[in-house]
């Protein structure tokens, strides 16, 4: 393993976190739109969130905007934004790491090598 190694593994994982996180926060976005905005013919039908039940057929046919779908789009959700914090803080964690191999690897750092 090189010096350099666990720096390109850390911009690695940077570029990973980002990603990460763009996309949780594109499917936040999605899921928002989906919650909160007027679809329907004309735009006739309010969001979920606003009238959670609907009296006109051609709003309840939208599968989309059905609690089941919601809910799914949710967990995705919620899924993606774990792993983009679990990826930023590897990232940093990995950031910080290479000072202390290199030390560990020479013999200086560790008091037990003899």
């Amino acid at each position: 393993m090189t010096a350099t190694e666990p720096r390109d593994n850390a911009s690695r994982m940077d570029k990973w976190s980002v990603a990460w996180t763009f996309l949780a926060l594109a499917l936040w976005g999605l899921f928002s739109f989906l919650l909160l905005a007027d679809h329907g013919p004309d735009a006739l039908c309010r969001g979920p969130l606003v009238d959670p039940n609907p009296s006109a057929q051609a709003c309840r046919d939208e599968s989309l905007r059905q609690w089941p779908a919601l809910l799914s789009i949710l967990a995705l959700t919620l899924l993606t934004t774990i792993t983009a914090a679990a990826t930023t803080v590897y990232a940093k964690l990995l950031n910080r790491l290479p000072h202390t191999e290199e030390t560990e690897r020479d013999g200086t750092g560790s008091p037990t090598s003899a």
